[in-house]
């Protein structure tokens, strides 16, 4: 079997739906009034889907798995999501254990994907804003882009590029992809 199809990961919080920001850090939203999506991302979204890329989201979802936020609140936001972007696909990690496979930075969703999808990871990149989102996609051998929101947290060091938005994320991409 060929890997032939080709992928952009994206996390959610931070690179689509903008983060509530703490003492200069970034939280996923709980409630929808919190809930809002960065400007610029249908069109880009759109733009990839031209590409034929496939739009995988891998979230780090801590709070739904400590009931901190209600899982009927979170569907509906991934449903706002979802009629904006058309994701292929979603995946989630509720664990908020460091030594869950399937915790970023840890590659365990990524695999799920990989193997799901038939994926060729040198044609994939990861778009994320943490240091976990680029360290999980250095795992399996994925580019990566690292939108910078200017958290007060360590920054990660093996991505391609780093930028201030998900639109140039994008021209990135369909300039190197």
């Amino acid at each position: 079997m060929v890997a032939k199809n080709k992928a952009i990961f994206l996390d959610r919080d931070g690179v689509l739906v903008k983060s509530i920001i703490k003492n200069k850090k970034g939280y996923a939203p709980r409630n929808m009034s919190q809930f809002s999506l960065y400007p610029d991302i249908a069109k880009s979204c759109k733009r990839l889907k031209k590409k034929n890329y496939l739009l995988i989201i891998i979230s780090n979802q801590p709070d739904l798995g400590k009931k901190l936020i209600k899982k009927k609140i979170f569907n509906k936001m991934n449903r706002i999501l979802n009629s904006i972007i058309f994701y292929d696909k979603l995946y989630v990690s509720r664990s908020h254990s460091s030594n869950s496979y399937f915790r970023k930075p840890n590659p365990g969703l990524f695999k799920l994907a990989i193997k799901k999808y038939k994926l060729d990871i040198s044609k994939c990149f990861m778009v994320g804003d943490r240091k976990s989102d680029i360290d999980a996609a250095s795992k399996v051998k994925c580019k990566s882009i690292f939108i910078n929101r200017k958290y007060k947290e360590e920054k990660p060091k093996e991505q391609i590029t780093q930028v201030y938005s998900f639109k140039k994320a994008v021209d990135v991409i369909l300039q190197k992809g």
